[in-house]
């Protein structure tokens, strides 16, 4: 399947690797890094995140991180859509309702 991110999500990723790198470099760059393989799982397995409470949509929980990606998948079209990038602490649900 081909992977996806909205320019939404995109904008979370930033925000995220700019928040860490003014504390760490190494770690903003570790965590970028294992938020997009985390994205990348999904290409081959697609149902690996649990289902949302937001229609349509899944989590998928980002190994040794906070940070959730929520993203669709969508069959007809062989795509997964990467909706955002949320630490889990945020109340990210009200944002994508």
């Amino acid at each position: 399947m081909r992977l996806r991110y909205t320019a939404a999500a995109l904008t979370h990723l930033e925000t995220i690797h700019d928040f860490l790198v003014e504390r760490n470099p190494t770690a903003a760059q570790r965590t970028a890094s294992d938020i997009r393989a985390a994205a990348e799982q999904l290409r081959d397995f697609p149902y690996l995140g649990r289902k949302s409470a937001v229609a349509d949509t899944h989590e998928w929980v980002v190994r040794g991180s906070p940070y959730l990606l929520i993203y669709e998948v969508d069959e007809a079209n062989a795509e997964i859509r990467v909706f955002a990038v949320f630490h889990g602490a945020q109340d990210w649900q009200a944002q994508l309702k």
